[in-house]
């Protein structure tokens, strides 16, 4: 027995599940492909620092929001490109307009699946994102605190802190404790130091969250590049913080770990001291505005999916993309003029959803009222060019 959702038809259901069935793939091969670019990273924290399997499938699960978070967009266009693209190859959709069937019609399962997957996004981008990166701070804050001394070996120039060499002639992993110890610091390129000292201990801040590495009767010698002089200093106990994000490669997104609540109140403040934080209204713009792509994208996908493409999948999933990279473009652009404090940042962050809803809203008209050439789909102009470029790539 097939249970029937109220006020959805046959032909709803047909069209969602042509288009949810390539989505869920495209959900899948993406935030995969995001993924694999950490993996080198993930593999060293493995390798250098001792972090289990375990440990590394649950850091996976708290950045994997934010990978969903640019994934769905994409995944809807590429699920209503392919779905529309199959029914189009198959003369389905001319089947269908033939029988009266408007093309507004056969958006309204469209649409109504990309607001399902525009609320999914709105909630990651306003409660998920920023509890899994605030979350993600504590768990390698945790992390550091057990692991980081298995990522130092003796008689090893050790590079697993970034801007640091690290080399200890014995070390005791039972209480932390090194003894002969030689670090470069080299973290500011304006003054670099030489740190040696007879013995040393790691050190956990939890007020703070870093890990202090505190250095017992040894010598700095530093050099200033921009004046050309160096300085020796002894000292009997010197403290060197390093902060958890500096020891596994986590760079300081304050903005995306705050809730919806501490962000508004930190804009707020920072507008009534005179100082913007353009970070942070940035970041509260861009939860308004980047879910809207997944509206913007079902609509352009509709259209697009009419023409059937002569490379078939493949050449689809190559639009999907260019358009989704133009996008991010776009965003990149957008972001750093509000940053910058150039535009208002929920002006600047909303220029990308200008563009591409003018853009899917001419072609879906165009579509829908049957107003392009004859033989000839909407999305000609995109089409035209991927053809274009592919002819130009065969040999004359």
């Amino acid at each position: 027995m097939r249970l029937a959702l109220p006020g959805f038809s046959i032909l709803d259901r047909y069209v969602a599940r042509e288009v949810i069935s390539p989505f869920l793939v495209g959900v899948a091969l993406l935030t995969f492909a995001l993924v694999t670019g950490r993996m080198l990273k993930l593999t060293e924290m493995v390798v250098n620092h001792g972090v289990t399997l375990g440990e590394v499938g649950h850091i996976i699960g708290l950045i994997m929001p934010a990978f969903l978070e640019l994934t769905f967009p994409m995944a809807v266009l590429l699920g209503v490109l392919m779905g529309f693209g199959r029914m189009s190859s198959d003369q389905e959709m001319t089947a269908a307009r033939a029988c009266g069937v408007s093309l507004y019609r056969l958006a309204v399962p469209v649409m109504a699946f990309a607001f399902v997957v525009y609320a999914l996004s709105s909630y990651f981008a306003f409660s998920l994102r920023p509890w899994a990166n605030s979350h993600l701070r504590l768990t390698l804050y945790e992390l550091s605190q057990s692991r980081t001394t298995a990522g130092l070996r003796e008689k090893v120039f050790n590079s697993s802190f970034p801007g640091l060499v690290v080399y200890i002639d014995q070390m005791n992993d039972a209480d932390s404790t090194m003894t002969g110890v030689m670090i470069s610091d080299a973290r500011d390129p304006k003054q670099q130091n030489t740190i040696i000292a007879k013995r040393g201990i790691l050190l956990p801040d939890e007020k703070n969250r870093s890990i202090t590495l505190r250095l017992f009767d040894g010598s700095i010698f530093g050099v200033e590049q921009s004046a050309d002089t160096s300085h020796v200093t002894s000292f009997r106990v010197y403290d060197l913080s390093i902060s958890p994000e500096m020891a596994m490669g986590v760079t300081d997104l304050d903005p995306e770990e705050m809730s919806y609540p501490v962000l508004e109140q930190t804009i707020h403040e920072a507008r009534a001291k005179g100082k913007p934080d353009y970070l942070a209204e940035t970041e509260l713009a861009s939860r308004y505005t980047v879910p809207v792509a997944t509206l913007l994208f079902a609509l352009l996908g509709v259209s697009l999916g009419l023409r059937p493409a002569r490379g078939g999948h493949s050449e689809r999933f190559g639009v999907s993309v260019a358009l989704f990279f133009l996008y991010y473009s776009l965003m990149r652009v957008s972001e750093t003029l509000a940053q910058r404090g150039r535009l208002d940042a929920l002006v600047a962050m909303s220029l990308p959803n200008v563009v591409f809803a003018a853009l899917a809203f001419w072609l879906f008209y165009r579509a829908a009222s049957d107003r392009g050439d004859q033989g000839r789909g909407p999305g000609d102009l995109i089409w035209d060019f991927v053809e274009r470029f592919e002819r130009s790539r065969q040999p004359a």
